[in-house]
């Protein structure tokens, strides 16, 4: 008797795919693999980003976290509150686009580290509108009050609340009409610290970056990174052979040339990056594929947007639209 299900049994022969979906599918293949990793430790970090939820790290030695973290993961400092005794009461670091504070261990305040206490003491702040409308609706829910809301001398309304499940909140609104940078120091003094900057106030300021702003027609050179395995020994090559200034040693940028700013930064030596300008990155981006070189995606930075992408031959390069700022 012949099977029954032999009518349901597919024929094992292979059957090849249409055409056009296997040349599509293809070139998705061969762009994901051939597009090169976007290195985000020379990306020149938004110093002034700010994010709703922001994580807070207590550590057994934040100096030397600090260090760590602009040595592995390309971090930038932003400044730090240093107490009498030398402890780090607060910091503040860039990694890419993403804001994270972190302080030494203070048991008093219940700040201990993972490494004392045998698990994790990260905490988050939460930037709301109004503080005085979210902390008690929390409380409510079944948070338990850690310090009650009050002004603090960093300019924030804030109070910090544990979660029911264990977790730590500080939940903070701005306070209105705070001042600038003196305002906080003198703060940060008279609560017992002292605040060091590590990009000086002047190095931050849109003045500063004035010799480098300038007309670019599409195809000009807009910026270069220089790869080396030792961004110390480079640094003071470069500074002795070129002149070139670092006013943040830890992020690379060179601070005195125009044309064009560029940076060395730590990693091992390789092909020199160049950033070529273009009126539309979109637009280039297809321009870039259709003569046979590959694209990958486009991302925002505060010097403007950029695109890593490989020519016909596999040479790596990169389109920017450089910032307003930046531009006549």
């Amino acid at each position: 008797m012949t099977d029954a299900f032999d009518a349901l049994r597919l024929n094992p022969t292979p059957v090849d795919p249409p055409s056009r979906f296997a040349a599509a599918l293809r070139d998705q293949l061969t762009t994901a693999l051939e597009t090169p990793m976007t290195d985000t430790t020379t990306a020149t970090p938004d110093l002034d980003v700010t994010h709703s939820v922001t994580p807070y790290l207590i550590v057994d030695g934040a100096a030397a976290a600090i260090d760590f973290y602009i040595a592995a993961f390309g971090a930038v400092e932003h400044h730090r509150l240093v107490g009498d005794d030398g402890r780090i009461g607060h910091a503040e670091i860039i990694i890419g686009n993403s804001r994270l504070m972190l302080a030494d261990e203070y048991p008093d305040f219940d700040a201990i580290a993972p490494t004392t206490r045998g698990g994790t003491s990260t905490s988050f702040t939460l930037e709301v509108a109004n503080v005085d409308d979210v902390f008690p609706r929390a409380l409510a829910l079944g948070a338990t009050e850690i310090r009650p809301v009050a002004d603090q001398f960093y300019g924030h309304r804030q109070g910090t609340l544990r979660d029911p499940w264990g977790h730590q909140w500080s939940v903070s609104t701005p306070v209105e009409g705070f001042g600038d940078d003196e305002e906080y120091t003198a703060n940060a003094a008279r609560a017992g610290f002292r605040h060091e900057r590590s990009l000086p106030e002047a190095e931050l300021a849109t003045t500063d970056i004035e010799h480098q702003i300038k007309h670019y027609d599409q195809g000009d050179l807009y910026y270069f990174t220089l790869p080396t395995p030792d961004l110390a020994k480079a640094q003071a090559f470069y500074g002795a052979v070129l002149g070139w200034q670092f006013p943040d040693p830890g992020n690379g940028h060179v601070g005195n040339i125009s044309a064009p700013p560029g940076s060395a930064f730590g990693a091992e030596a390789g092909v020199t990056d160049l950033y070529f300008v273009v009126d539309d990155i979109d637009a280039a981006v297809q321009r870039v594929r259709a003569a046979g070189g590959t694209s990958g995606g486009v991302v925002q930075y505060d010097s403007g947007a950029a695109a890593t992408c490989t020519d016909d031959q596999g040479v790596r390069f990169h389109l920017s639209v450089p910032a307003d700022k930046y531009r006549r």
